[in-house]
């Protein structure tokens, strides 16, 4: 069963309350109209001003569920939402779980200089479709619907921490704008908890401390914030929006000085904790195993066939209850009901792998979408979990998740990434190997032939590295009837005036493999005849770039989330009695991150085109939009052209 988008989770519950559900204001405030007015003019994209954002964080002493000594946080914040539009409307979720109760939330809309407070409680709603495993993540949510412009309304939540340290970040940024945000710890004098500023340079953040009868008062305030807009691959916003890590490294509790999370042997003595909790019953893998391996006798034979086999057949689900959702679920466990989350699998690969004899260890990563170095004392580091195999001298870095994946080569999401690597009382810290855009190719050999008003011929494609992994994993996945074709479509570019017939491929059971795609290929509709000379199209834009293109409006940078190399050499031999009346001038582009190189050849009456194209770095920032549209539009120009062919 598919999880539902949190998207899709708030509108099936709107769509399940009729319009009444809302409360409607009806006498407006002179001030809230003009303040609508001008702020309409500030943000002409938005519908909905928060006017005020106020989050304040007080800190107790409590339990966890195992029953340690912690710091518990709570949480009362207020938002003031303001209409800059007539018939504007928004929804206002807040999450929870067993960590995060929701003490209070209410909803109240203004009535002249009176904010009436409505008595329905939020529509509540799971995140996750109940199916074949458990999830504790809960949303509740409120709409707000606004008739005119200057209608107001307000929000207020109650939240506790049970457990501080999964109070791990907060973001100045919503998707609203918000014209002023205050965010306040109240500290008590018997803890040391530090706020990490993060991306704060370039954004204007007031700070303010104060200390007053054994506690002193962190504020921050940020005005005039502008909305986080969701955008097509943009880069993420741990990478670029101001937000604060909560850390707390230590409290007093009668007498005694308990850690928290001051150092990263903190972090990493939490993790192992909960990790040795899985409850492993290694035997109860061992008939399995030897099916597995039944018939290698090489290591590396044995090695593949084990992760390969976690890989096929373990589905990949999430999972989140309260510690349980920390605590990977038991190797035996995942085998027996063939799923399990990110940890349940690294922990069955884990064991696998050391019940064979290899020298393999459960390990923490965060993925190319989490900014923070394994340095940084905070949970908010790690978000996925591998298994670390050493063999031959060598790390290997096994990811149970990520289908069709080769061994000796590691999912673009975490290469370049730190890892914890558990190794008893100890753990090391690693890097996964970083690939270059030569790893990742795309390499497309075609000769044409021009005959009367026929053109056609042979395309070759081999692909390697993450690009074979990306084609395997959106072939496999297609029904049969379908796969034929993905490969035909595969052939045709993606170009209408393309046809591809009588197509073959390597051997795609075997994702060690280059995969290899060729068959014949018609391109006889691109051919256009006037006055007897002939008009030739060969070179096709990449159409997955156009989706790269930034508009005026696009507010972030582009994070392509690939280093791709294409190389295409495309030859076209025509008729004896005719010639090639010109070609294009060569194009050479090199900036940083990004190159291109064409030329066309013409020895006879063969024509060669070749190109190469290479994404060296997946960050495309937005000061560099200038030099990427020029690259990408020079690219088009120069793909377009048409051979003029003409009689001798």
């Amino acid at each position: 069963m598919q999880h539902k988008t949190i998207k899709n989770v708030i509108a099936l519950g709107i769509l399940g309350f009729s319009l009444s559900f809302s409360l409607q204001a009806t006498a407006q405030n002179d001030n809230d109209i003009s303040t609508a007015e001008t702020y309409a003019k500030k943000y002409k994209e938005d519908d909905i001003l928060c006017t005020s954002s106020y989050h304040f964080f007080t800190f107790d002493k409590g339990k966890n569920a195992l029953n340690d000594k912690v710091v518990e946080i709570q949480e009362d914040a207020e938002y003031e939402f303001l209409s800059l539009k007539k018939f504007s409307s928004m929804t206002y979720p807040e999450f929870y779980n067993k960590f995060i109760q929701l003490k209070t939330f209410k909803r109240a809309f203004k009535y002249g200089n009176k904010y009436i407070t409505s008595d329905r409680g939020g529509i509540d709603r799971s995140v996750t479709d109940d199916g074949i495993f458990f999830d504790d993540s809960r949303v509740q949510f409120y709409p707000l619907r606004f008739n005119q412009k200057g209608d107001m309304a307000r929000i207020t939540v109650k939240k506790t921490f049970t457990d501080g340290k999964y109070l791990t970040r907060l973001f100045f940024n919503s998707p609203y704008p918000i014209k002023e945000q205050v965010i306040e710890f109240k500290v008590p004098e018997w803890l040391t908890v530090d706020f990490k500023r993060m991306n704060f340079d370039g954004s204007k953040i007031e700070v303010k401390e104060t200390t007053k009868g054994g506690y002193t008062n962190y504020v921050f305030i940020m005005k005039d914030v502008p909305a986080y807009k969701s955008e097509y691959r943009r880069i993420g916003k741990a990478f670029t929006d101001p937000h604060i890590i909560v850390q707390i490294k230590s409290f007093e509790s009668k007498g005694e000085v308990l850690k928290g999370f001051d150092k990263v042997d903190d972090v990493y003595n939490w993790n192992n904790r909960l990790y040795l909790m899985a409850g492993n019953e290694k035997e109860k893998l061992t008939a399995q195993l030897s099916k597995i391996t039944a018939g290698k006798t090489t290591d590396v034979e044995k090695i593949k066939a084990i992760y390969y086999w976690v890989q096929d057949n373990v589905r990949y689900i999430a999972y989140e209850d309260g510690y349980s959702g920390y605590i990977p679920s038991s190797a035996q466990d995942v085998l027996a009901k063939k799923y399990g989350d990110c940890k349940g699998m690294a922990n069955l690969l884990t064991e696998m792998m050391k019940l064979s004899g290899y020298d393999a260890h459960f390990t923490w990563i965060g993925t190319r979408h989490i900014p923070y170095p394994q340095s940084t004392p905070a949970l908010c580091v790690n978000n996925h979990a591998i298994c670390t195999l050493n063999y031959g001298g060598k790390s290997y870095y096994l990811d149970g998740t990520e289908s069709y994946v080769p061994f000796g080569e590691n999912a673009f999401r975490i290469q370049g990434k730190e890892v914890m690597i558990a190794n008893g009382d100890k753990f090391e810290i690693k890097t996964v190997p970083p690939t270059t855009a030569n790893d990742n190719k795309i390499y497309t050999k075609a000769d044409f032939v021009l005959a009367n008003e026929s053109l056609n011929g042979k395309v070759k494609v081999t692909i390697t590295g993450n690009e074979r992994t990306d084609f395997h994993q959106s072939y496999q996945d297609l029904p049969t009837s379908s796969q034929k074709d993905y490969l035909n479509d595969y052939l045709e570019f993606g170009n209408d005036n393309m046809v591809a017939t009588n197509v073959k491929t390597s051997d795609l059971k075997n994702r060690d493999l280059p995969v290899v795609i060729e068959g014949d290929v018609d391109l006889s509709n691109t051919v256009n005849t006037i006055s007897g000379d002939k008009y030739v199209g060969v070179d096709f834009f990449p159409k997955t770039l156009d989706k790269f293109i930034p508009d005026e409006k696009r507010v972030g940078g582009y994070d392509l989330d690939v280093l791709v190399k294409f190389e295409d050499e495309i030859g076209l031999t025509i008729p004896a009695d005719k010639k090639f009346i010109d070609k294009p001038d060569n194009l050479e582009l090199k900036f940083d991150g990004y190159e291109f190189k064409g030329e066309y050849t013409i020895t006879g009456n063969k024509m060669v085109l070749k190109k190469e194209l290479s994404i060296k770095n997946s960050i495309i920032k937005k000061t560099d939009f200038p030099n990427w549209i020029k690259f990408i539009e020079s690219i088009k120009e120069f793909n377009k052209y048409f051979l003029s062919i003409t009689k001798k």
